[in-house]
């Protein structure tokens, strides 16, 4: 090979061949770009040849993120670099890449109560609560914000807003009383039962209690009473879901991650 052809063999290593912003990551609060060079990686030619952003004669600034490149060899031995870079004059650990709004389903709990029924005869007769709903659980579309933060942590947010599967919203337990003739004989019998998506019972008051109660003098006499409490703390405010997702790693060789936290205004 001549000396020639070795020349052009290594002609423009240490170039910058293109730089645009990139497309395809969760980058829409900060400027992103793809940086493609020749030979020697954007990173190290941005530490002693600052990269002008695209259209401009403004430098990337001296803190901006970059992250291991991938390399690609031509035939002509030369390696080629792409590299992703954040222009940030940020050093935090997390930091806010991106930020938009979506619908999220939600339900709205609905009101427990209980109703009362009465049995009277001549010598017999019963008192009995039952549970009914006073009103149904409401599915809706609810507006969401989106945040997306880069973090070289794995952690994520606790959960405190509504997670509804499953969950018994309102507890109802039941007693119920019986005399016979005269106070001759009595029994006693309790139940205990929960219900899913009732937050609350009717009066609003923890715990509620609510007797119903029939009787004959000298006969009988029958009570029932039904104690019922709720979860007072659902709510659909502060944070519906957080999650984190590996990303890519930084030229130091620190993983990054993309914690995603929505929340309801």
């Amino acid at each position: 090979m001549s000396l020639s052809q070795r020349t052009d063999r290594f002609s423009g290593v240490g170039a910058i061949l293109s730089i645009k912003p990139s497309s395809g990551t969760p980058m829409t609060s900060v400027n992103s770009y793809i940086v493609t060079s020749r030979g020697i990686a954007p990173n190290v030619i941005h530490a002693t040849n600052p990269i002008h952003k695209p259209g401009t004669t403004t430098d990337l600034n001296a803190n901006s993120i970059f992250f291991e490149p991938d390399v690609s060899v031509g035939s002509d031995g030369v390696p080629t670099f792409s590299q992703l870079v954040i222009d940030t004059s940020s050093t935090d650990a997390t930091l806010g890449v991106s930020q938009y709004k979506e619908y999220f389903t939600v339900t709205d709990p609905g009101v427990m109560g209980t109703q009362g029924f009465y049995a009277i005869g001549g010598n017999s007769g019963g008192a009995l609560r039952v549970p009914r709903a006073i009103s149904l659980p409401q599915t809706r579309r609810r507006e969401g914000t989106v945040n997306v933060f880069l973090s070289t942590s794995e952690d994520t947010e606790s959960e405190v807003a509504y997670q509804d599967a499953g969950v018994n919203w309102c507890g109802i337990s039941f007693a119920n009383f019986y005399t016979g003739q005269t106070n001759s004989t009595a029994s006693v019998s309790g139940s205990y039962r929960t219900f899913n998506k009732y937050l609350r019972t009717e009066s609003g008051i923890y715990p509620a209690t609510d007797v119903a109660s029939a009787s004959t003098a000298g006969v009988y006499a029958a009570s029932s009473t039904s104690t019922a409490t709720g979860d007072t703390s659902y709510t659909t405010t502060g944070i519906y879901r957080s999650q984190t997702v590996p990303f890519l790693k930084k030229i130091d060789g620190t993983q990054t991650y993309l914690k995603t936290n929505v929340t309801f205004a």
